[in-house]
């Protein structure tokens, strides 16, 4: 029983050895997959700020481009015409054509006897008149562009 007894203790060391051989070999293992494991997060965390930096200068690019176009408008909108200043300034011309008008054809003696001589006199200045007219639109138009243009103000 001796020899039984020597054969079971160096056994069981050899069980013991062996075990503690795995534990150690398992250790190292741990050790190595946290070591990957951490490294892998750090390149993670690496690869998010990098996209949210990249992320951040596109947002910037965008708004500053944005922020460009506001101004753009802004600067444009102050040489409109409004609505307001355009029928005052219309109606302003249309009174001061009409006026005109009225006083040239009653210069030239546009009356409602009139001779066939006077007549094609007065036809005459009719067509005058309505170049006239359209001389005066053509300015006033001009002039509308000049406003809104903010090249008179």
């Amino acid at each position: 029983m001796g020899k039984m007894n020597k054969l079971r203790i160096k056994h069981e060391r050899e069980l013991r050895e062996s075990e503690k051989c795995a534990f150690d070999h398992e250790r190292e293992l741990r050790t190595i997959f946290d070591n990957n494991e951490r490294e892998l997060r750090l390149q993670n965390e690496a690869a998010v700020e990098k996209a949210r930096a990249l992320q951040f200068q596109i947002y910037e690019q965008r708004l500053e481009s944005m922020n460009e176009f506001r101004e753009q408008l802004s600067k444009q909108a102050v040489t409109f015409l409004t609505v307001d200043r355009f029928e005052r300034e219309h109606k302003d011309l249309t009174t001061r054509l009409e006026t005109s008008i009225t006083t040239l054809g009653e210069k030239l003696g546009v009356e409602s006897g009139v001779t066939l001589q006077q007549r094609a006199s007065h036809d005459a200045v009719s067509n005058l008149l309505n170049d006239t007219r359209l001389w005066v639109i053509a300015a006033v138009a001009v002039l509308g562009f000049l406003l809104s243009n903010g090249i008179i103000k």
